[in-house]
C-alpha cells in the first residue's frame, strides 16, 4: 500500500491579538509577512476602529510589530518578536540568521501552523533593537473574568 499522501492545505487561519482585541485573518502558508500586515491593518480599518486600548492604528504596515509566545502552552510567559535579527556573512557571528531567510518571509518559514496565535503592536518612531521579551499588550481571557462579571449583575 502506498503511502498516504499528506494534506498539504495552503491556507492558514492566524489569530492576532493586542489587548483584548482578536482578529482572525486567513492567509496563504507562502504569503510575505509584509502582506499579511498590510491585511491585518486593513482588516482592522474596515471595522471603523482607529485605535486600540488608547494606541492609534500606523499608517503603514511597516510599523506593525508582530510576536510568537514563549511558550505556546502557557502565554502568561511572555512573547517574542517574531522577526529574527538579520546579519551579512561579513558581520560578527551571533544570534540571527542569514539576510534573506526563509524564517522571516512568510508563515511557512516560520513553522507556523493553522490556528497559530500571534501577538501584534505598533511602533512609533525609530525602531529600537529587538528585545527577547519586550512589552506586549496581550489580554487574554480567563474563567475568574467571566465569573466575576456574572456576579456584578
Amino acid at each position: 500500500m502506498p503511502p498516504k499522501a499528506k494534506n498539504l492545505q495552503s491556507d492558514l487561519t492566524l489569530r492576532f491579538k493586542y489587548h483584548k482585541t482578536t482578529i482572525l485573518l486567513l492567509c496563504q502558508q507562502s504569503q510575505s509577512f509584509t502582506s499579511i500586515k498590510q491585511d491585518l491593518l486593513d482588516s482592522i480599518r474596515a471595522t471603523g476602529i482607529t485605535e486600540i486600548n488608547g494606541t492609534p492604528l500606523p499608517s503603514s504596515a511597516e510599523d506593525v510589530i508582530l510576536g510568537v509566545p514563549l511558550d505556546k502552552n502557557d502565554i502568561d510567559k511572555g512573547w517574542v518578536n517574531l522577526e529574527i535579527p538579520e546579519f551579512d556573512e561579513s558581520e560578527v557571528k551571533g544570534k540571527g540568521v542569514k539576510k534573506g531567510s526563509v524564517l522571516n518571509q512568510s508563515p511557512l518559514g516560520a513553522g507556523l501552523k493553522d490556528g497559530a496565535l500571534l501577538a501584534f503592536k505598533f511602533q512609533n518612531g525609530e525602531r529600537d533593537e529587538l528585545e527577547l521579551n519586550d512589552d506586549w499588550d496581550v489580554v487574554m481571557p480567563s474563567f475568574e473574568d467571566e465569573t466575576s462579571t456574572d456576579q456584578q449583575k
